[in-house]
């Protein structure tokens, strides 16, 4: 009778023990079983110190600058936010935007880090407010009396808006009064021109330096007339009809919702955010612009948002939503047929083709149209809830699920089962540039695998050996170094405790013959390739 164990795969908590598979074991602590052999997992490695900051929650690894070595933005006080870059290609600001930290925020990368840490220490309100008030038409000095007016003139109107330092375009003000106007031609009488009272600015830092005017004539669209300091207060226009430019393209450029969080980047540089039930999307490559008409309202409110190649995944507290479209204002919401709400917002991990969350019986994976648990068959509802999924933060990394809950953490890779590890975490973010997760404990940021080798233990399934056919005596452990630690339980009860210190076959403790069940299990840090356990050594190879 011989027990042998050459190949290695994590838990499935949901079956008994005298059930698993042959190579799936009860216990899979501090493990990294992706080449078939017992290897450990290396712990953490310290990257960097963090200035004190309160629970932190969320990190960001901002590469470029520093000399080198990038920046680190920090969120504390339990804000989870969601970072995006600048969806323009050599964008020359570098230029970053967040929402979960109040209003939604953005900044040059020269701004958010011009003041002392945490970062981002300094920003402006993403999206430019209107000018404030109306401007004010009156006609021009000087020009004759109405009778006397030329056939040419023409109704005008006018709106004014604002302009950044980052060249992003405010919504229009409110329509003028209406002036009659004429262009100054020979012929014409003088005073054809309007004198214009501009709107004043509002209140706050917005970095506002223009202020731009637009006309419309006679039931026509606004046209582009010229650009002034911010600071101006009058404009005299004398432009003259066939010289004026281009229709107004902010006309529907609102602010984001103050409300509105889960900030996500998707595909032709349109990003996506929500609040309540209601889902937003910006303007193509425009990410101050969230025009109300591109809102969906949804039938539940939103907890979290993950951009996948098949479409906008939106978890909510009813069904997940499927979204897709090229365009943000044709933009098709699609509800799947799976009742599992999303119960973490920082569960929701895209992991390429689909997203997973943490659901009410396990996580769920939404790909395309098809929704499903995938940890049916690892774990039972009530295993799942004892875990606190409504506490997991979940990241991709070495395409596995990595996930941190309060008191632990686990890997969960579909078809090998769940590998626990003794790690915690209170935030962490995925390098996709340098591969590399990094994750905060306090005010530490360590880098995952980049430690010490953890020490594992890995305990096998159960064997059950037919009560009389001897006690099994020998065993050899095969691994790449030594020492190993084999432990033996017969019937539940320790059997063996032997320090393996090479790849001898050596003899186990008397005793056990009427034993049924027996389980194998391992602990060390070094690589182990098979462990054999034998009634006779004539059978260990």
């Amino acid at each position: 009778m011989k027990l042998t164990h050459s190949a290695f795969r994590g838990e499935v908590p949901l079956l008994d023990g005298r059930l698993l598979p042959e190579n799936n074991g009860q216990v899979s602590r501090n493990t990294f079983l992706r080449r078939g052999r017992l290897s450990a997992e290396k712990g953490l490695g310290q990257v960097a110190g963090l200035p004190p900051v309160s629970s932190p929650a969320t990190l960001y690894r901002y590469p470029n600058g520093n000399g080198g070595d990038g920046f680190w933005f920090v969120w504390g006080n339990g804000k989870d936010v969601d970072i995006e870059r600048s969806p323009l290609a050599d964008d020359a600001w570098d230029r970053v935007y967040w929402t979960g930290d109040g209003a939604p925020k953005m900044g040059g990368i020269d701004l958010v880090t011009s003041g002392q840490e945490p970062y981002p220490s300094t920003s402006y309100r993403m999206g430019v407010p209107a000018p404030t008030g109306t401007p004010i038409a009156t006609p021009q000095s000087g020009r004759p009396s109405v009778g006397d007016y030329p056939a040419t003139a023409l109704e005008a109107a006018y709106v004014v808006t604002l302009i950044t330092n980052y060249g992003e375009e405010s919504p229009p003000s409110p329509a003028s009064n209406t002036e009659l106007r004429w262009d100054q031609v020979d012929g014409a009488p003088a005073g054809g021109g309007i004198v214009l009272a501009l709107p004043g600015l509002p209140s706050g830092a917005q970095n506002i330096v223009t202020k731009r005017i637009y006309r419309v004539e006679s039931g026509g669209s606004f046209q582009f007339v010229d650009d002034v300091s911010a600071s101006a207060s009058t404009y005299t226009d004398t432009i003259a009809s066939d010289q004026l430019g281009r229709v107004i393209p902010s006309a529907e450029r609102d602010r984001p919702d103050d409300r509105m969080r889960g900030l996500t980047a998707l595909p032709g540089g349109i990003f996506a955010g929500f609040f309540e039930n209601t889902l937003c999307f910006s303007e193509a490559y425009l990410p101050h612009a969230w025009p109300v008409g591109y809102q969906l309202g949804l039938s539940s409110d939103i907890v979290a948002l993950s951009s996948t190649s098949a479409g906008l995944i939106v978890g909510t507290n009813g069904k997940p939503i499927l979204v897709t479209g090229s365009s943000p204002a044709a933009m098709a919401p699609m509800e799947l047929d799976v009742d599992q709400p999303c119960l973490s917002k920082r569960s929701m991990v895209d992991m390429g083709d689909y997203a997973i969350y943490a659901g009410n019986d396990g996580l769920v994976a939404v790909g395309g149209s098809d929704a499903r648990v995938i940890t049916l068959d690892s774990m039972t509802r009530d295993q799942w809830r004892a875990l606190g999924p409504e506490t997991i933060h979940a990241y991709r990394y070495e395409e596995r699920y990595v996930a941190f809950y309060d008191g632990g953490c686990f890997v969960f890779t579909p078809g090998q089962g769940f590998e626990f590890f003794d790690i915690e975490a209170d935030a962490g973010y995925y390098d996709i540039a340098g591969d590399t997760l990094y994750v905060t404990q306090g005010n530490d940021v360590k880098a995952w695998g980049k430690g010490s080798p953890m020490t594992y233990t890995w305990r096998s399934r159960i064997h059950e050996v037919p009560p009389g056919d001897g006690s099994f005596s020998c065993a050899k452990v095969i691994a790449y170094d030594y020492p190993v630690t084999l432990r033996l339980y017969a019937d539940g009860e320790l059997a063996a405790d032997i320090q393996v210190d090479d790849a001898n076959l050596f003899r186990l403790p008397p005793g056990y013959t009427l034993s049924r069940d027996w389980e194998v299990e391992l602990e060390g840090s070094v690589d182990v390739a098979s462990v054999q356990v034998a009634t006779t050594p004539s059978e260990i190879v």
